[in-house]
């Protein structure tokens, strides 16, 4: 988070309207995005949020050439090259600038000044807090869940929560598809979300899977999970579904090249090298945070009666003496 404070030449006569207005034009002018801005008499203040673009770079990974992958293992991993004009770029990677051009346009910029733009500010502005630990193991451990947590803050798109939140409000079945670790998350989306009144179904084996994708109607959300957005069973359900009216949402942690609507909501989780294999952190840790967001979501709707059905849950022990 950036804020910055200026001066402005408004006066008394000014309307606030027209004081917004000029604020507006001018961030379009600076080409800003994910910004606040707050008038207070003779000053603006700015919010400006940047975030990390190494996420969104993971998140193409797959859908990248073998070309493509090395510049973009570059900037993923990059800590110390300051130079990173495209010809610097082009001679430590001996890739062409055509091969640049094609990396930043996958990564969803108009060219690689864009891109190279939004790279440097992420690094000034993101630079991660030096730790106190001692113990190298602890320190590995806690910055893969800090680099997560960071990552989980660039990908999140908040307007697509409420949509989705809105589509549980509204389906009148809900079913959970998912495998492995992500099936175990997706037991924990289902626990929690029955206490304010849904009724999750979860389906994990593969015969299920089909069965309940071809039964499924309108009128039901189906909401999957696959963190390397290559479970066949899973993927190949969630179209199923789709092509029989029901609403779908697919979590995962890769942009999944497939028919552009094959699935009406492709949430991007948080990710790092070999997650799914789980040999340092939990691979449901990014599926877990994004289930605490959208349980929040839910709970804000119509929040005196949610509250009422969740404290009707609540269980309480009382030992016996």
């Amino acid at each position: 988070m950036v804020i910055i404070i200026f001066k402005t030449s408004f006066r008394k006569k000014h309307k606030k309207r027209e004081k917004q207005k000029v604020v507006s034009e001018f961030l379009k002018l600076l080409k800003l995005k994910s910004v606040s801005a707050i008038l207070d008499g003779g000053r603006c203040f700015l919010w400006i949020n940047i975030k990390k673009i190494e996420p969104l770079i993971e998140s193409y990974w797959d859908s990248m050439t073998d070309t493509e992958q090395t510049i973009a293992h570059f900037f993923i991993t990059n800590t110390s090259e300051k130079d990173v004009s495209s010809g610097a770029i082009c001679q430590r990677l001996h890739v062409s600038k055509a091969s640049l051009t094609r990396f930043a346009k996958k990564c969803g910029f108009s060219g690689y000044r864009e891109f190279i733009f939004s790279y440097q500010e992420s690094k000034l502005h993101l630079k991660g807090e030096s730790s106190t630990l001692k113990n190298n193991v602890t320190k590995r451990v806690m910055a893969d869940y800090e680099q997560l947590l960071e990552k989980t803050y660039s990908v999140i798109d908040e307007q697509q929560l409420t949509r989705i939140t809105r589509l549980i409000e509204e389906a009148n079945r809900i079913y959970l598809y998912g495998k492995g670790s992500s099936a175990q998350a997706l037991k924990e989306m289902k626990t929690r979300f029955m206490r304010l009144g849904f009724d999750f179904d979860i389906v994990t084996d593969n015969d299920e899977l089909i069965w309940s994708s071809m039964l499924v109607g309108p009128d039901c959300l189906v909401i999957a999970a696959s963190l390397s957005g290559k479970t066949k069973s899973v993927i190949n359900a969630l179209m199923t579904a789709k092509e029989r009216g029901a609403k779908t949402v697919l979590m995962t942690t890769q942009i999944v090249t497939q028919r552009d609507d094959s699935w009406d909501e492709l949430v991007l989780l948080a990710s790092r090298d070999n997650l799914s294999y789980g040999n340092r952190i939990s691979p449901q840790f990014p599926i877990l945070l994004l289930i605490d967001c959208l349980f929040a979501y839910q709970l804000a709707v119509n929040q005196d009666e949610k509250q009422k059905r969740y404290h009707k849950t609540i269980i309480s022990y009382k030992e016996e003496l």
